[in-house]
Parts: C-alpha cells; sequence; structure tokens
C-alpha cells in the first residue's frame, strides 16, 4: 500500500471512529436537543458512508492495491461504475447538507422565533434530507458523464476508455459551474449568517454557531482548493491532491464539533465519568 494511502486509511479510520462516536452521543444525550443536531448527526452518517464508499474509487485511480481491485473487478466490472456514481452523488449530497445546516443556524438565530422555527426543521429533516440526497443522485446520473473502466489482464492495469471531446469539455463545464456554485452559495449564507448571528448573539457567538460558521468558511477553503487541483491538472499529483483536501473537508464537521462545541465536551467528559464509575 503507496505512503498516501495509507495516511488516507489512518486518517479516515480515526475520523470514522468519532463521527461515529458524535453520532452515539448526539442521539443519546438530553443536551442536543436542538434541530443543529439533528441535522449534523444525518451529516456525519452521510459523511461516513461517503469515505467508505470512496475506496474502491482511490484504488483504481492511484492504481494502488491492483491485486483487490482485479479481484473485485472481475467478480462485478459494474461495481466501479456504481462507486463511481455514488461518490460523485456524495459530493453535492454534502455540499448541500452542509449549506442546510448552515441555513438552520441561520434561521434559528432569532431568540423570539426560536422554538418555533426549531420545531419546524425538527419536523421536516428528514424530508429535506430525502429531498437533498435525491438530488444528489440525479445531479450523478444526468449532470455528468462516467468514464468507463477497463481493466487489461495482460498488462495488469486498469485504462480509462477516453470519452468523446465534447463529453469532456461538458463534464470539466459542470464542475466547475458546481464547485463555483457551491462556494459562492456558502459563502454568501456564511456571510448572512455572521450579521444574523451577531445581531442576536450580543455577548459573543454560541459555540454551535461557531461550529457551523467554521464549518463553513472551512468548506469554502476546500472547494476553492479542490478547483485549483482540478483546474491545474498536474500529472501525479492531482488525483493524490484533490482526495486528500477531500477527506478534510469531509470530516471538518467531526473535528469542530470536538474542538469548539461545548455541549460535545460535557457529553464526551461525562460519557468518560460514567465509564470510569462502572
Amino acid at each position: 500500500m503507496f505512503l498516501i494511502s495509507k495516511i488516507w486509511l489512518g486518517y479516515g479510520l480515526i475520523s470514522v471512529v468519532l463521527s461515529a462516536f458524535l453520532v452515539l452521543i448526539i442521539s443519546t444525550s438530553q443536551l442536543f436537543n436542538q434541530s443543529f443536531y439533528r441535522l449534523v448527526t444525518i451529516h456525519l452518517v452521510l459523511v461516513i458512508l461517503s469515505w467508505i464508499n470512496s475506496w474502491p474509487s482511490r484504488i483504481v485511480y492511484t492504481e494502488d492495491s491492483p491485486y483487490f481491485a482485479r479481484v473485485l473487478f472481475e467478480h462485478s466490472p459494474r461495481l466501479f461504475k456504481s462507486f463511481t456514481f455514488l461518490g460523485v452523488a456524495f459530493c453535492h449530497i454534502q455540499s448541500w447538507s452542509s449549506i442546510v445546516i448552515c441555513i438552520n443556524k441561520l434561521r434559528t438565530a432569532n431568540p423570539e422565533k426560536y422554538e418555533e422555527r426549531n420545531k419546524f426543521w425538527n419536523r421536516w429533516c428528514l424530508l429535506i434530507y430525502g429531498l437533498i440526497i435525491a438530488f444528489g443522485l440525479l445531479a450523478a446520473n444526468y449532470l455528468i458523464v462516467i468514464p468507463t473502466i477497463r481493466y487489461l489482464p495482460e498488462t495488469g492495469n486498469f485504462v480509462f476508455i477516453v470519452m468523446n471531446l465534447g463529453d469532456g469539455i461538458m463534464n470539466i463545464f459542470l464542475v466547475g459551474v458546481f464547485l463555483i456554485l457551491y462556494i459562492l452559495i456558502s459563502l454568501i449564507i456564511g456571510l448572512i449568517t455572521i450579521c444574523k448571528i451577531r445581531k442576536h448573539e450580543e455577548k459573543g457567538y454560541h459555540h454551535s454557531s461557531l461550529v457551523i460558521l467554521a464549518h463553513t468558511f472551512f468548506r469554502v477553503f476546500c472547494l476553492l482548493s479542490l478547483m485549483g487541483s482540478f483546474f491545474l491538472q498536474i500529472e501525479d499529483f492531482t488525483v493524490e491532491m484533490m482526495i486528500t483536501i477531500f477527506d478534510f473537508m469531509t470530516f471538518s464537521m467531526t473535528y469542530m464539533l470536538l474542538f469548539c462545541d461545548e455541549n460535545v465536551k460535557m457529553a464526551f467528559r461525562t460519557s468518560c465519568s460514567s465509564g470510569d464509575s462502572t
């Protein structure tokens, strides 16, 4: 296994364990009664699934662990296309999930309307995420042409069937459009949220506000980095760079919660103390 793959695996496994731990704590503790945390729980489940789904594509695109990839490909060649399709869908889903969480914080910032709006988000969050997932799947199906993968037994390598020029140009155009779109939407909503929160939280930012603002602007930075990496297309560097950036972006919510959210810290201390007492 390549060194970069070991780094991805180590970082990812630690992040998955922490994310699953957060899902468990948020789902069982009475401290997390805000709709914000319910949205975050769904988001964390999605990022765990996204990371797991990304590994077959990583193996193929980086040509790491060729034996495993070959066995999997020979068993079911359509699996690779499915993993790639879901990977594209998860990119859209994660972006909209982060935007929706930021909108939630924006809409619930006013203390006078908090109860009413918090109930609304708790009631409709599953429907909202259902629509997000549906959009992600539709976008992956209709708005991008996924390259066809072929395995060559004589060389033991995977090759990608070159799409025609029109499909290639359209793919580059759509990737650029969506990256710019998500950057602008996240940036605009993030800035509006800052203004709204500053208006209603006069004593300083609430810890959950810090989490979502840090997460939103970190995602903007990562999306800008992804766009730069994609358009630079530096040989033998672009794929590894894009996957690394995507990993940092994927689990950013996990670490923002762990480092910035006081409720998470309190729940963590409580669980540790209860574990010691038993």
